[in-house]
């Protein structure tokens, strides 16, 4: 019975259970979770798209209407979108400053929404023209 290797490998591992783990590993296994646990909330905190099927020219105006920040350097806004995707139309609308920046909120991240919709009205295409860029003052 001593020689099955069963027994021998069940031993083993015993024996390391009863036995505390190397510094060293210890120290390894907390850094790997810090570090994938940095990678979570960065993962976490990427914003959400908002699905839309529709995005009408009267919803963009709205958003630019009644979220707009109270900050001195907010001057227009920009809808930003690229068409001709599978999966929809990815739109980035932003709250700009006077040279066209995207004004950013005292946490990091731009003031604005991102957005996918299955299709824009017929008011939001003709501005568009074939560009990817509208910009509202």
């Amino acid at each position: 019975m001593a020689d099955d290797p069963r027994t021998h490998r069940a031993s083993r591992f015993r024996r390391w259970m009863r036995q505390p783990p190397p510094r060293d590993a210890v120290e390894a296994l907390t850094g790997l979770l810090q570090i994938l646990g940095d990678v979570a909330i960065k993962i976490a905190e990427k914003p959400k798209p908002l699905y839309l099927d529709l995005l009408t020219f009267d919803e963009v105006v709205r958003y630019f209407v009644n979220e707009r920040p109270e900050e001195d350097g907010v001057h227009h806004g920009a809808l930003l979108a690229q068409q001709g995707l599978s999966g929809g139309i990815p739109c980035l609308q932003l709250f700009v400053d006077g040279d066209n920046r995207p004004c950013l909120s005292p946490d990091g991240p731009p003031y604005g929404r991102y957005m996918v919709a299955q299709r824009l009205d017929g008011e939001l295409m003709t501005m568009f023209g074939g560009r990817d860029l509208i910009i509202f003052e």
